[in-house]
């Protein structure tokens, strides 16, 4: 019973040693704020949410909408959900590297078994020590707020990744609706290039017009019907393109609902340069140096020896009597003080700082060149719009009520219809490409255009 209580005194004695070998010297570093404002439509951040309730799911309709899209892709985009555990991956590293080591139980027995007086047990020595390792770096605390860094940096990517996702999400939706409103407008060439076509074959049975005309009509409607073809399987693909956002590798959607948006006043770009601070490939840099500071401090925490304190009894069994032991054991650092470690995280602390402004440097290059297409194609939208789609559509049917009229022959009105459905083609593109460069504007300022003024 003795050694028992003995054991037990030395045990709660070095445990309390360890537990409070560092708190008094370093302040816990704050919890990151990233996690629960940002994560909240993700699963795989998301604890409470079961992946097999409902209400976490989008349910998608024959006619797909643009935040239905967006939605969709949020909960379940594979390569977002894989960087939301990610997140989690981080949370249990950090509270690993929280904990203390773990005390070591040391029992020996000696001097028994031999010859002369150690034969049997009568001399036997029975000595039973705990030992707990003492951070006198501060170690635990110090990989504790590395963790919590690391996480925070899991964050980043995850939030990066959230945008990437967004953006290319609008995008392919932009597209998809440009091949959409292709298909539908080809398919009213086809039905122009029909009426024309029986309107002309009519007026060749009445001999008013030669038989080279109905063969003029008929290869431009196979012309249109091979064009319409071509739109068809454009809209087809960019549906696939769409659908692959949410692992989808059969399109449930037939259309979209939406119009692709009219230009507005574009801000100016020393106003929409202010913001690039906000684009998380720029902002996460001040954790990554966060980062490495704290792997730093590690390291340098390690070129301090730890020591080992332990306790115990020792039982001699031919005196008939006991003894406590206490021992305390470090590493003389003679030689390894880390030394080398500690050069090496100085060194990529300053190629982070290096990173740091290639990266910005080369965000704001980027915003330049889609700030650039931005102005270039609202410029194009609004030519088109209120310029050459007038005059284009005033120009065919001049020439339709023309021919009619006797005023003008067919191949006026062909190049007539050409130029109006051309336009329009044009049009669409240039309407895309619009709503397109504001996707990637936003996505390179973190912030939408609409936020920003225009004055």
């Amino acid at each position: 019973m003795k050694l028992f209580k003995a054991i037990l005194v030395t045990g709660m004695l070095v445990l309390a040693a360890g537990c409070a070998t560092e708190e008094t010297l370093i302040e816990p570093p704050s919890e990151s704020t990233l996690g629960d404002k940002i994560y909240k439509r993700s699963p795989a951040l998301n604890q409470n949410v079961n992946s097999q309730d409902t209400a976490s799911k989008v349910t998608i309709s024959d006619t797909l909408t643009f935040s239905d899209a967006l939605s969709k892709a949020l909960l379940e985009n594979p390569r977002l959900q894989g960087y939301g555990w990610q997140v989690r991956v981080k949370e249990a590293e950090r509270i690993q590297a929280s904990l203390l080591p773990n005390p070591q139980l040391n029992a020996e027995m000696e001097n028994f078994g031999g010859t002369g007086p150690f034969e049997g047990y009568d001399s036997r020595e029975v000595t039973v020590k705990l030992g707990q390792k003492i951070l006198l770096g501060a170690d635990r605390l110090k990989r504790k707020r590395l963790a919590g860094t690391q996480k925070e940096l899991a964050g980043w990517d995850y939030e990066t990744q959230k945008l990437d996702v967004l953006t290319g999400v609008t995008k392919a939706y932009i597209s998809a609706m440009e091949a959409q409103r292709q298909w539908q407008q080809q398919q009213e060439l086809v039905d122009v290039a029909q009426n024309l076509y029986n309107s002309i074959s009519a007026q060749v049975k009445a001999g008013k017009v030669p038989k080279l005309a109905q063969t003029k009509a008929q290869v431009e409607l196979s012309r249109a019907k091979i064009d319409l073809e071509n739109a068809r399987n454009q809209w087809e693909s960019a549906r696939s393109s769409l659908a692959a956002y949410w692992g989808n590798k059969q399109p449930q959607f037939e259309q979209l609902k939406g119009q692709l948006s009219m230009p507005s006043e574009v801000p100016k770009y020393a106003k929409v340069q202010t913001y690039i601070q906000q684009n998380p490939d720029v902002a996460r840099w001040a954790t990554e140096l966060q980062q490495r500071e704290s792997a730093l401090d590690l390291e340098q925490a390690k070129g301090i020896p730890d020591i080992t304190v332990s306790g115990g009894y020792k039982h001699a069994e031919d005196l008939g009597a006991g003894a406590a032991i206490v021992g305390v054991s470090m590493p003389l650092p003679f030689f390894d003080r880390n030394q080398g470690n500690i050069r090496a995280l100085k060194y990529e602390l300053n190629r982070a700082e290096w990173h740091r402004e290639a990266t910005l440097i080369q965000t704001y290059k980027t915003l330049r060149v889609a700030y650039n297409r931005l102005r270039s194609s609202a410029h194009e939208v609004k030519q088109l719009h209120e310029q050459v789609l007038p005059g284009a559509k005033t120009a065919f049917e001049a020439a339709q009520t023309g021919y009619r009229q006797g005023k003008f022959d067919y191949l006026e009105v062909l190049d007539a219809q050409r130029t109006l459905f051309s336009t329009r083609t044009r049009y669409i593109q240039a309407l895309a490409e619009y709503n397109r460069a504001v996707a990637e504007v936003e996505r390179l300022i973190g912030t939408p255009l609409s936020e920003i003024s225009a004055n």
